[in-house]
């Protein structure tokens, strides 16, 4: 891990490559327009997907993080289908927060289809706050880290639909979104030249669910998240 000589406004941590984007990519893209800086940790290389290679999938990363201006991206290198909350786990997301001291952490679904996804949040929320801890030692090129806890973990929705606690507007990000999506031509094309897989599929939820999210805030496409803590704000007249 490169030493960093600033601090990360938004760390998002996803189970596999495309996570973030699928379900985070357009309040990443918003938050860049609006001078934050972003890191992606991918937490495995996808190995286990059905199609592609991780190393056809990390090149496709790299793509993706150009389409949405992401300045920070690495894989963790955790077993794709196996993550576990454990202590070795959990040192190595200590380790990376520490790294970027990012002020927002995001993470996979609570709970969803594949169950890498609940492992990668609550293995995510637990080192967030051990990170904080003094006595939690963690190194990194034979210097200690200092300790450092964000101030909030969100957890975006994935695969399945689940009623968010907070929804962001990203109407005018959706079409950069779909070309980020998109960049991960290897989980979107089949084997067999020309031959379209689910991709149409799958954008389809993803702009559905988005949509529907939206529609409370009069908004044509929103992302979602839960939290793992209430929200406060300082009058009504910052809720909308």
């Amino acid at each position: 891990m490169k030493k960093l000589s600033q601090k990360i406004d938004i760390l998002a941590f996803g189970a596999h490559p495309d996570d973030v984007e699928c379900a985070a990519a357009g309040v990443l893209l918003k938050h860049i327009a609006l001078g934050k800086t972003v890191a992606i940790i991918d937490i495995t290389a996808g190995e286990m997907g059905t199609f592609g290679t991780p190393e056809t999938r990390k090149q496709e990363a790299e793509i993706s993080s150009k389409i949405l201006g992401i300045q920070y991206r690495e894989q963790l290198g955790l077993a794709d289908g196996s993550i576990e909350n454990n202590e070795a786990s959990r040192l190595l997301v200590i380790q990376a927060i520490r790294k970027y001291q990012p002020e927002i952490v995001l993470a996979n679904a609570i709970h969803d289809r594949h169950p890498d996804h609940a492992n990668a949040a609550k293995l995510v929320a637990d080192a967030a706050f051990l990170s904080g801890l003094k006595k939690k030692e963690t190194f990194y090129e034979g210097d200690t880290q200092e300790p450092w806890r964000p101030k909030a973990v969100y957890n975006y929705i994935q695969d399945y639909f689940i009623e968010p606690d907070f929804v962001i507007d990203i109407s005018s990000e959706m079409d950069k979104k779909t070309e980020a999506i998109k960049a991960f031509r290897s989980q979107f094309v089949k084997p067999k030249e020309n031959e379209p897989s689910s991709i149409l599929g799958l954008l389809n939820q993803i702009k559905s669910t988005n949509s529907i999210y939206g529609r409370p805030i009069n908004a044509k496409y929103a992302e979602g998240f839960t939290v793992n803590k209430y929200i406060g704000v300082h009058d009504f007249f910052q809720l909308s």
